[in-house]
């Protein structure tokens, strides 16, 4: 056990190397493109790894990257202390659940910051609009538009016109948000912004006709969602009702579980039905995500 909790510790170290490897060659200048620099990329912190800023990001989640390097070293520490308590199967088998659930508690907060940067973004692009109609330009009326809005959104739009203020225009910066965070939607935006600039026309009208698509978009979500509530309910039950019976059962007579652990063709029928659970779990999870 004690070589087994070194070579996780060696392992550990290895990756951390790795990953400060990849973050510099990622800051190197000769390896950046116009089509892929990041302003914003280069004020980050050189001891953070680039693959937990894209995986953060990718989740649509303002969450410092040390929360999540904090989390992974405290899951690793705990898998250790496992192996030298249980056996290494069933230690393993808890971190890989530790790291799901991780996975799954990270995505559900970044679909909901996302679910709530949507809900703000109509609101948000009329006031632009009543800004335009005014006669400001278009950067001015985003900027001064961002008084009145918070939340997602805000995080978004200031990290938006940061980048405009590093140098690059305002619709490549709505389209490094639209990569970084997944949104189809403020990909839509940079578009029509880059149209304008290129040829011209009203913007107004454009971002009138994005409010009414977000906002037929936002009903048509809010329908499927009540018609499959059922089916998402279903999956609730199917997803908690075997953990559930496992609890139940071994309130009433744990000696049977503990005694089909200790059985060898028992203990791998236990750890065969907790792969399963997790990967049921995973796959209703996916199937329900999708809809």
């Amino acid at each position: 056990m004690i070589l087994i909790g070194a070579s996780l510790l060696m392992c550990m170290a290895g990756l951390v190397l790795v990953l400060a490897g990849k973050q510099e060659s990622a800051t190197a200048p000769a390896a950046e493109t116009e089509d892929t620099f990041d302003p914003l990329a280069s004020r980050r912190s050189r001891w953070t790894p680039e693959i937990i800023v894209k995986y953060l990001n990718g989740l649509g989640l303002n969450l410092a990257p040390a929360i999540v390097i904090a989390a992974l070293v405290i899951e690793s520490v705990l898998f250790v202390i496992l192996a030298f308590a249980v056996e290494l199967s069933l230690a393993f088998l808890a971190y890989v659940a530790m790291l799901l659930t991780t996975h799954l508690t990270l995505q559900a907060l970044g679909t909901r910051q996302k679910r709530m940067l949507l809900l703000a973004l109509p609101s948000f692009l009329n006031q632009v609009s009543r800004r335009l109609s005014s006669g400001v330009s278009v950067e001015h009326a985003f900027t001064d538009s961002m008084e009145n809005i918070e939340g997602p959104l805000e995080l978004a739009m200031r990290r938006i016109m940061q980048r405009v203020g590093l140098g690059l225009e305002l619709h490549q910066a709505f389209e490094r948000e639209a990569r970084a965070n997944g949104l189809k939607e403020l990909l839509i935006i940079s578009t029509a912004l880059h149209i304008n600039e290129q040829f011209g026309g009203s913007i107004r009208a454009v971002l009138d006709d994005i409010v009414h698509i977000l906002r037929l978009d936002d009903q048509g979500k809010r329908e499927l969602s009540a018609q499959t509530g059922e089916t998402r309910i279903t999956a609730l039950v199917l997803s908690i009702l075997p953990i559930a019976m496992i609890a139940l059962l071994f309130s009433m007579n744990p000696e049977f579980l503990l005694q089909m652990w200790r059985d060898s063709f028992g203990k791998q029928l236990l750890v065969a039905a907790f792969a399963m659970q997790v990967l049921g779990v995973f796959s209703l999870w996916r199937l329900v995500r999708s809809i």
